[in-house]
């Protein structure tokens, strides 16, 4: 079984440390979760192992027996590793089709032909997206357009997707109805991770989980309710503290 992991990555803006030493794996047909504070290095961490700017400074990012620690974002892609951005970052003034035509960029030389397959899957797994596949995206719901930046990711027929807040800003029932269909992902063998603030919310839909704090994974194990506690005491600890200190400041 094919795996992504992650490895004492170290990460940062210039000269700014932001992700000292966080590790986690995925592997295929996996939903892991990763919780934490905001600044714990959660969107950090996924940003740079998904290659973009800020990218890693240290560590080891593997797909399987394959290094990508210093590759380009497009050899990542290529690799099997597709990030959707937190904020839902598609293009408003372009159509749904258009977005996720965008998706399949590294496939292009098969042609338009060829992809009918991964369209028809993507519109299977999200079918209010055929019927708006001509509609500007910026016309559409939160939702709808979550479901459009999905779409776009798995165009690029990823075996590891990288998920950062997409439950932010959506009602509770669209959540649930995106994470289910996640879930339908993973039972087809794609490895998923999910950056999300509501711990009891992703703990019922993962398998296992990570807690980030202060740029480090502090903590790791199965989704199941008797972690909450654990869970909390870092990620609400933390913050206690640090309200503290604020106010002691003063």
């Amino acid at each position: 079984m094919a795996s992504l992991e992650v490895e004492h990555l170290r990460a940062g803006y210039g000269r700014i440390s932001v992700v000292t030493d966080t590790s986690f794996r995925v592997s295929s047909g996996e939903f892991v979760a990763i919780v934490g504070r905001n600044g714990a290095g959660k969107t950090t961490t996924l940003a740079s192992v998904a290659g973009l700017r800020y990218g890693p400074t240290g560590g080891r990012v593997t797909v399987g027996d394959t290094d990508i620690s210093a590759a380009s974002s497009l050899k990542i892609v290529r690799a099997g590793v597709m990030l959707v951005r937190e904020g839902r970052r598609v293009f408003r003034d372009m159509s749904v089709m258009e977005n996720l035509m965008l998706g399949a960029y590294t496939r292009r030389r098969h042609g338009r032909k060829a992809l009918g397959p991964d369209l028809d899957r993507v519109y299977h797994l999200f079918p209010a997206l055929r019927t708006f596949a001509n509609k500007l995206v910026g016309e559409l719901s939160g939702g709808q357009q979550q479901m459009v930046a999905v779409g776009q990711a798995l165009m690029s027929r990823p075996n590891f997707l990288l998920l950062d807040e997409p439950a932010s800003g959506l009602a509770p029932a669209l959540v649930d109805e995106l994470y289910e269909r996640l879930t339908t992902l993973t039972k087809e063998g794609l490895g998923i991770a999910v950056v999300d603030q509501s711990i009891e919310r992703i703990l019922e839909w993962s398998g296992r989980f990570y807690v980030f704090e202060n740029g480090r994974t502090a903590l790791e194990g199965d989704s199941i309710s008797s972690a909450l506690p654990q869970i909390n005491d870092i990620v609400l600890g933390v913050a206690t503290q640090f309200a503290e200190e604020a106010v002691s400041a003063k």
